[in-house]
């Protein structure tokens, strides 16, 4: 741990991006001395750095696991994520949030000492979230005594145990009813006038603009979605009960998904949700500030464009498709040409030479390639995308919130019938494609709600819903959505079993599983060498493996839908 929590000061450094923000000015140029400042300084390097790291980890390893992409560097092992060969530069990618989750507890303390509960809301978000990104990814991982150097005085204590997932997730739910606490505690001094304001500078938030009512509905959001992470095995083990301490005490899991949708329905109560799009929580990145550049500003074009279309998601997308004339008979997902620049894929796990032969045979007679790739500002005839300097990238998208209800409701957890929840999920992929087209407003392939490319696929979705299969179903398109979304497909996988996919191709290694975690850096085996051996041998049977599910995962259903993919 002491490589990714000591270096704390690594914050300073990126501070220069916002002079204009509170707390600013009066810092000289010593990068390496964190000096005294407020909270609210904290915000805008944190939500930029911690999305920064999330997006390169889906460019690199999550949308190659997850059959988004399949990587045309097949002479490449370590290059061929989507076989489950990953490198442990790749592995550890995940593990440096640790910096900014340093960041996040360092400003909950001063937050906390300024008596600030709109920062301490912030506060807990945005550690809630960069924690949950960590311990879904690798499982049981230091979390209670994680990220508190800056705040241990002279008395350092670098090694770090690892806190079990299931004690993680119990204070994850804690933390996220404490910052809905303090968030409506923050509405309440503006009201008494015992708070001037409950904002914070604009220039200290990007994402948000100051706005702290769009955090408090992003904090009940990421609320729900960590509700439902945990809803299956907390059924299972607990009967849905989650004791979250003598402030919150026992909540059922299934109870609160239906009080968060009451809110959902009357757009305020205890539990103010997003409201649209307007409210979903995307970072900002320029292509022409160098403060705010996107992980992939100096990729090469020839490794971004390595990245091809996978048939697995390709299939989802294209249903029927003329390039030539796109008449009114072609179905096709409106969002495929913000993601990839031709509407055919590549399979997966597949030996490399057969790779080599099907990336050769599939020209046209122009002896162009056929199939799509990443887009970086290019035009393929009407269509254009640009998701390698794309103006801003998810931590939750409004859409997310509608599939988690509609799985709610086809698992008959919320009593709403079928009608409401199919309602639901056909508003998600109408929202999520609505998603996609923000900033495109000026090209000939924008869409709106009514466009014919919208209608016609929207119809498909209606008419081809099948209520015998409504869970699949949802799940099938929230993986769509999902592309470029955190972990949250790779998650849903895990947590679900859908989609089912095929995991066992001829050039799979990992015994045929999709990871079910990364591994732990190499590193941790030597700065935190006891508690990094106790936790393999707590849970891992002493082997720092990609098989064992995480604690969440590891329910019955799951485990026996993911099989499938191996049959």
């Amino acid at each position: 741990m002491k490589k990714y929590t000591i270096y704390f000061s690594i914050f300073v450094a990126s501070i220069f991006a916002l002079t204009g923000c509170a707390g600013f000015d009066d810092m000289n140029k010593n990068p390496y001395v964190l000096y005294e400042t407020n909270a609210e300084s904290f915000v805008q390097p944190m939500i930029y750095n911690t999305e920064k790291t999330i997006v390169n980890s889906n460019y690199s390893v999550l949308s190659s696991i997850m059959q988004y992409v399949v990587s045309t560097n097949y002479e490449n092992s370590a290059q061929l994520a989507y076989n489950y060969v990953i490198s442990e530069a790749y592995t550890q990618n995940l593990w440096t949030l640790y910096t900014q989750y340093g960041n996040a507890q360092y400003m909950l303390a001063l937050a906390r000492k300024e008596q600030n509960p709109a920062m301490v809301g912030v506060a807990l978000v945005m550690r809630s979230l960069i924690a949950h990104v960590i311990t879904d990814t690798y499982g049981n991982v230091p979390y209670s005594k994680a990220g508190l150097i800056a705040l241990q005085g002279d008395k350092f204590e670098y090694t770090t145990p690892y806190d079990r997932q299931q004690d993680i997730y119990t204070d994850l739910l804690r933390s996220l009813e404490e910052a809905n606490a303090c968030f409506a505690k923050a509405e309440e001094m503006v009201d008494t006038g015992a708070l001037d304001d409950n904002n914070f500078n604009a220039m200290c938030d990007f994402m948000y603009g100051g706005d702290v009512d769009k955090w408090r509905r992003f904090g009940n959001s990421l609320y729900l979605r960590l509700l439902m992470r945990a809803s299956l095995k907390i059924n299972e083990e607990s009967a849905g009960i989650v004791s979250l301490g003598e402030e919150f005490g026992d909540i059922n899991i299934i109870a609160k998904i239906n009080e968060i949708y009451e809110c959902y329905l009357s757009g305020g109560g205890n539990y103010p949700v997003m409201r649209g799009l307007e409210d979903s929580a995307r970072v900002e990145f320029k292509s022409t500030d160098s403060a705010l550049y996107t992980p992939f500003y100096s990729t090469t074009s020839g490794n971004w464009k390595s990245m091809a279309a996978c048939s697995t998601l390709v299939d989802l997308m294209i249903i029927s498709y003329s390039s030539a004339t796109e008449d009114t008979d072609s179905i096709w997902d409106p969002r495929y040409f913000r993601m990839f620049t031709k509407a055919k894929g590549a399979p997966t796990q597949i030996m490399r030479d057969d790779m080599r032969k099907y990336f050769e045979e599939q020209l046209s007679s122009a002896g162009n390639s056929l199939i799509g790739r990443y887009p970086s500002g290019t035009y393929t005839g009407t269509h254009v995308g640009d998701l390698k300097m794309d103006a801003t990238y998810a931590f939750m998208n409004y859409d997310e919130l509608l599939f988690i209800f509609a799985e709610a409701g086809a698992r008959n957890w919320i009593p709403m019938g079928q009608k409401a929840y199919k309602d639901l999920y056909l508003d998600a992929n109408l929202k999520s494609i609505l998603q996609w087209q923000v900033g495109w407003e000026k090209e000939n392939d924008y869409y709106t709600a009514t466009s014919p490319a919208v209608v016609n696929f929207m119809d498909y979705l209606d008419n081809e819903f099948d209520y015998s299969k409504s869970l699949e179903t949802i799940m099938r398109q929230k993986y769509v959505a999902m592309f470029w979304v955190g972990i949250e497909s790779w998650a849903d996988y895990r947590r679900t079993g859908y989609p089912i996919l095929k995991t066992n191709g001829p050039a799979a290694e990992n015994r045929g599983i999709l990871p079910t975690r990364l591994r732990y850096p190499a590193t941790e085996a030597f700065q935190n060498a006891k508690w990094h051996e106790e936790a393999l041998n707590d849970w891992l049977g002493g082997e720092n493996n990609m098989q064992t599910d995480v604690w969440w995962a590891s329910t019955e259903e799951s485990k026996a839908l993911r099989r499938l993919g191996r049959q």
